[in-house]
């Protein structure tokens, strides 16, 4: 089995001779983005897209197994680079790649397709006189984020079911999973991988992500809204772009939840949204808004989520923090004190010397995001009617909503958030793991990616 090594880069071996020991330049970066052309045109765009799901479906399997080196090294590199313990990693990583084997990623292709066939060939559309046929982009360009490892693999498994040749930019806060992940895939197939570089450049490098641009028809994007404003201004007319930014999401939990028997369950699922990888995704919830009403009251289930936050803190501590972070959450918590002193309706949860976790019951019901680094506020309401009301001031950047509601409730809420910009609804516990099919950002993961080519029949009579 191949062994991972320690380069942040992942290059073709042709490319690999060629350009071994160069600095990052527009000249490289165009000779990389050739040879993945060429070896994307000379076998992936020839494989059926059922094999390439074989493929990248034993890929993750090496991810997976009992004593894998990939985890191994990812979690043991991870943890050197950024704030994050290599338990969190490991965790993280094995979930979110758990979610990307081969049912996973059949389900995505026909979620978005309807025939994952019309990747290979000319095949009829339902309710359409002739076929079709869906054509990946040659080149996508990928510039990931460092928030939270292991994003990387999602984007370009995207890139590959689509037969395209795929250019990546590590995050310069966590530059070890990419080129982790692209020598996995080489393990499995070196022609495959052969379509792949991970390349590492300075970011907001103008003249290098000019070429890059240049050489591509997908530019995908993930970072802060300014980062990616600004690489939108970047890429040239007639190079599609994919940006996904800022986000937020919240937990809503109903009366009808909130029950002596399941209280304690119910806080340790959330207590793990909240608290993996620290907060950072886009998944994560910055505010919990509970119902009055229930057998236990809001601020007795803000109780329970300390006391879980501070069971997962013992199993999985929070990762180290920068002294503006550490700041943010000191005035987080005086803020809380000074307004308790005040007796004001806020009471402050919080662990004892260390700014490991913090929870601030507060009656104003407004969203108030988070400083992050596992601080969450939770708010009451009497009705969940208030929330479109209370979200609508940060509507444009709502993601993800996790729930502990009744069906019917649940739906209802649904029908209320989506118009606010809500693009996924789940069960709480479950709010770190989109499925592979979910709609990030309310769109498509595929079709993006894809132009399509109708042969029209002749219309009959």
């Amino acid at each position: 089995m191949t062994q991972p090594d320690d380069s942040p880069r992942f290059l073709p071996p042709e490319a690999e001779a060629e350009v071994s020991g160069g600095q990052v330049s527009p000249v490289l970066v165009a000779k990389v983005a050739a040879h993945i052309w060429a070896a994307r045109k000379a076998y992936l765009a020839r494989l059926p897209v059922a094999e390439i799901v074989e493929i990248l479906d034993r890929a993750i399997g090496l991810w997976l197994e009992a004593g894998s080196p990939w985890l191994d090294a990812a979690s043991r590199r991870i943890a050197a680079a950024t704030p994050y313990s290599e338990a969190m990693v490991r965790l993280g990583i094995t979930r979110l790649l758990e979610g990307c084997r081969k049912d996973a990623l059949l389900a995505l292709l026909v979620t978005e397709l309807g025939d994952p066939a019309v990747l290979d060939t000319f095949r009829p559309r339902p309710g359409t006189r002739g076929s079709h046929r869906a054509l990946g982009s040659a080149v996508t360009t990928h510039i990931f984020s460092g928030n939270v490892p292991g994003l990387p693999a999602i984007s370009l498994i995207h890139g590959l079911l689509v037969k395209s040749a795929c250019l990546g930019k590590p995050a310069s806060e966590e530059p070890v999973f990419p080129a982790l992940f692209a020598r996995s895939l080489a393990a499995v197939d070196p022609k495959l991988a052969a379509s792949v570089a991970i390349l590492p450049w300075a970011g907001g490098d103008i003249a290098v992500e000019a070429a890059a641009f240049a050489a591509s028809e997908v530019v995908i994007a993930y970072g802060s809204d300014a980062a990616i404003e600004s690489i939108r201004a970047r890429v040239p007319p007639g190079v599609r772009f994919v940006g996904h930014g800022h986000r937020l999401s919240l937990a809503v939990i109903g009366r009808e939840t909130l029950a002596y028997d399941s209280v304690e369950s119910l806080a340790e699922r959330l207590a793990y949204d909240v608290s993996l990888f620290d907060q950072q995704g886009c998944v994560s919830p910055h505010v919990v808004y509970v119902e009055r009403g229930g057998t236990i009251a809001p601020q007795e289930f803000a109780e329970s989520l300390a006391q879980a936050m501070a069971a997962f803190e013992r199993d999985m501590p929070r990762g180290r923090l920068s002294v503006e972070e550490t700041s943010a959450i000191q005035q987080a918590r005086t803020e809380a004190e000074l307004r308790e002193l005040r007796e004001e309706p806020v009471r402050l949860f919080a662990s004892p010397g260390r700014t490991a976790w913090t929870v601030i019951y507060e009656d104003d019901p407004a969203f108030v995001p988070s400083c992050l680094n596992r601080v969450v506020r939770v708010k009451p309401l009497v009705d969940l009617a208030e929330l479109p009301n209370l979200l609508r001031p940060v509507s444009r950047h709502l993601q993800t909503v996790g729930t502990a509601l009744s069906r019917e409730r649940r739906d209802r809420l649904a029908d209320a958030l989506a118009p606010l910009g809500v693009c996924r609804v789940c069960p709480i516990g479950e709010m770190p793991h989109p499925p592979l099919y979910w709609h990030h950002d309310g769109g498509f993961n595929l079709l993006p990616l894809l132009k399509w080519t109708a042969i029209e029949d002749p219309a009959e009579g």
